[in-house]
């Protein structure tokens, strides 16, 4: 909303921070996910925070290979647009 500050012949930056950031945290989350299960396993094998300790991995897991795969896309997007083409 409001005035767009670039000129109109300056093309505006691809912003990587939200991919980036998704990486850094999927991976701090599921390393802790997964030290969490393996201490936890060590300890009681029949706790059932080992189940939430296995999910969360899982699912930080695919978050992390998602967000790899959306880092690889939007790299070859930038590299195969135009120079004068807004994102």
């Amino acid at each position: 909303m409001g005035i767009d500050p670039t000129p109109l012949n300056l093309a505006k930056k691809t912003n990587y921070k939200p991919v980036l950031l998704t990486i850094l945290c999927s991976f701090l989350l599921g390393a802790g996910s997964c030290f969490g299960f393996l201490t936890t396993l060590n300890f009681n094998r029949n706790v059932p925070i080992n189940g939430v300790f296995a999910v969360g991995f899982g699912i930080c897991l695919l978050v992390f290979l998602g967000s790899i795969l959306w880092l690889v896309i939007k790299a070859i997007r930038d590299a195969v647009r135009p120079p004068g083409d807004t994102p």
